[in-house]
């Protein structure tokens, strides 16, 4: 009877449109499931994050078609909902429609909603696409975007100090044929560098490039040029994907291991070289045991501060060549790295033993005198490897990564992820990350931005109490055991989160209150004392029509360190997508008493383009997005954004200031594909 049920469901479903015209994108719900990432210090890890979904929608999979391994590239999917996708499909057949997602009782209504960006079904003949990439995913297809930024105003360096003009513009060219092949090239210039120019005499201050190939027997996947490499927990190799703690929650923890084109402009934890993926044992079937190899090696220049005596204070990876000192810094010193990863798959095991040795062509020699740097990475050699382990059956997965360093320190974490019914998930997360442990590509699950000076615990859950309600709640604890950047002496930190989601027919309501509790040194350093901030977000967004929609925001924060800090602001934001066109237009006005209760604010921007604004002081903030399709090949998009302060004359400081209380810059992208 059961079955019959579900066939009945599933043949209904099928008669339907799963997807109407959707006026928000998955840039958007990605950033309402990263609420908590917006104020972290790592920006060029949001960058990363960005880039890498946007590569996994330029390449859709058929989802009727997938492997485990294809499903498990997207990071808002746990180990779990993996698993009951190809049961899913093993049990019942290919899919008809997207609306059968609905049927997996594990995917909440963020999942139903992102994946659509992510995957097709190829037999959909009557069933709307939201992207045109979609309808290219699997078939060659090339596309060439250009994107420039002219600002109506002069920052100081512009006047003198800076080696460039004040223009920001990119390059990127790419042709695909799925996962068979792919071949890019990017270039990148940030306003104020040179072009084709003084040091930059071939053009872009930065190029990424890469070949790829794959499916092509045991050979998985091969790339040449520039890429990354994740693995595990990320203990070792984490330069590909960093989660927020409320999308680990809804992933239940899981970070997706990958080895990919590096195509996005950030300057950190990269690779240039080559690498590989061998399956050595088993096939895509379900059950059957797989074992992989991914050997990589690797020799790219870097950029770093160094000491009078030529050693390397600092590795930095900015990408800022805008200045004398800044050229002078840029590829000064060169990284040659090797390693790999074997991981054995079966059924619901998965172990994997990851290893990465990194050779410096200059000594690294932070300065140890500042107490929070003494356990910087240091020398010229270094060393880590790892063992990640997962084990997932029908509503538990337990999941983890051990990993040592040269000199035998230790990090490791650890995660249980339970769920007793389809209305709730519960995840529980405990890491240790020694302060002794360095990586120089380690990143993870915590408050800080590398995996090391940490140990904590985490316990969140989400709850659907009612159809159209969802809770998320999360409670996270840390204790820093070495002084950090501020803090002088061993710390702790409490960060608590609860969001709830009602959503009718054309609404859909949020409201989120966010709090965390950390520690700091005084003005004297000669004690701690409290650095706490308060969060809190209502937004309302209305369906209007199939191609409008309105949402209005208000977010609140307040801050204490040494003095209390106050600020709000009220935004509105219009979606109007009619056939060809899009138009996004948002208005809103802050005010906050400093930076330390800024406001951090979303909104749409140019295809490939992350930006997650912060404002502060008293100001209003303008912009509109338009976008024109002209045929499949052709759009073009203009974005215009203006905001005006009402507490200062200029903004910014040293060679970035404006002497002016506003500022509008102007966004042009052309995009083609054939």
């Amino acid at each position: 009877m059961k079955a019959i049920t579900v066939v009945i469901t599933i043949l209904l479903l099928s008669a339907l449109p799963a997807l109407s015209q959707q006026s928000r994108t998955w840039e958007e719900l990605w950033q309402e499931m990263q609420a908590d990432a917006d104020d972290e210090d790592d920006e060029e890890a949001q960058d990363e994050d960005y880039e890498r979904l946007a590569q996994l929608a330029r390449s859709p999979v058929d989802l009727n078609k997938a492997t485990r391994e294809d499903l498990e590239q997207l990071p808002f999917l746990s180990e779990l909902q993996v698993m009951d996708l190809q049961e899913y499909l093993h049990r019942y057949g290919p899919m008809r429609s997207l609306g059968e997602l609905k049927m997996i009782k594990s995917l909440d209504y963020w999942q139903q909603e992102l994946l659509p960006f992510f995957v097709y079904l190829e037999d959909e003949a009557d069933e709307p696409l939201p992207t045109y990439s979609r309808r290219l995913s699997y078939h060659p297809h090339a596309e060439v975007t250009l994107t420039g930024l002219v600002p109506f105003y002069e920052r100081k360096g512009d006047l003198a100090g800076y080696l460039g003009y004040r223009y920001r513009h990119s390059l990127r060219a790419e042709y695909s044929e799925g996962e068979r092949m792919k071949v890019g090239l990017i270039g990148s210039q940030d306003a104020g560098e040179p072009f084709f120019a003084g040091d930059n005499r071939w053009g872009y201050d930065n190029y990424s490039y890469y070949v790829q190939v794959g499916r092509l027997g045991i050979l998985d996947k091969a790339i040449v040029g520039k890429y990354r490499v994740s693995a595990g927990m990320g203990l070792v190799l984490g330069g590909s994907f960093r989660l927020g703690k409320l999308a680990s929650l809804m992933s239940l923890g899981r970070q997706p291991t990958t080895l990919r084109p590096h195509s996005s402009r950030s300057q950190a934890d990269y690779f240039r070289g080559a690498a590989t993926t061998l399956r050595v044992l088993g096939s895509d079937r379900v059950d059957d045991a797989t074992l992989k190899l991914t050997a990589f090696v690797s020799h790219r220049p870097i950029d770093a501060t160094l000491a009078d005596d030529g050693t390397a204070a600092t590795l930095v990876t900015s990408g800022y060549h805008r200045t004398v000192s800044e050229m002078a810094r840029k590829d000064n010193t060169h990284l040659t790295a090797f390693g790999g990863r074997l991981a054995f798959t079966k059924g619901g095991w998965r172990v994997g033993l990851n290893v990465v040795h990194t050779h410096l062509d200059r000594r690294l020699q932070p300065p140890t005198t500042t107490l929070y740097r003494r356990y910087n990475p240091a020398g010229t050699d270094f060393l880590n490897t790892s063992l990640d382990y997962s084990y997932t059956r029908p509503r538990l997965t337990v999941s983890g990564e051990t990993a040592v360093n040269r000199d035998g320190a230790v990090a490791t974490i650890n995660s249980l992820g339970w769920q007793p019914s389809s209305n709730i998930s519960i995840m529980a997360l405990w890491r240790h990350y020694s302060y002794r442990y360095t990586g120089l590509y380690s990143h993870s699950f915590g408050d800080n931005a590398r995996a090391q000076n940490e140990q904590g615990f985490f316990l969140g859950t989400t709850w659907k109490p009612l159809r159209r309600l969802t809770l998320r709640a999360y409670a996270d604890y840390a204790w820093f055991p070495w002084a950090k950047y501020l803090v002088s002496q061993p710390s702790q930190a409490l960060d608590f989160l609860l969001q709830a989601e009602y959503r009718l027919s054309k609404w859909q309501l949020l409201a989120r209150g966010r709090t965390r509790f950390r520690e700091r040194d005084n003005e004297d350093k000669t004690a701690l004392t409290a650095n706490n901030e308060y969060r809190l977000r209502l937004a309302a967004t209305r369906d209007m029509s199939r191609v409008l929609s309105l949402r209005t925001q208000l977010d609140a924060a307040r801050a204490f360190y040494l003095k209390p800090s106050l600020g709000w602001m009220l935004s509105e934001h219009l979606t109007w997508q009619p056939r060809s066109w899009l138009l996004c237009a948002t208005a809103g006005y802050f005010h906050t008493d400093d930076y330390a209760s800024r406001i951090y604010l979303y909104e749409r921007q140019m295809a490939y383009e992350y930006i997650m604004p912060t404002y502060f002081g008293h100001g209003l903030h303008l912009a509109a997005l338009v976008r024109k399709s002209f045929g499949q090949h052709l759009r073009v998009t203009a974005r215009l954004g203006f905001t005006r302060y009402s507490d200062r004359s200029t903004i910014g400081s040293g060679l970035q200031l404006i002497d002016s209380p506003q500022q509008a810059d102007l966004d042009l992208q052309l995009r083609w594909k054939l």
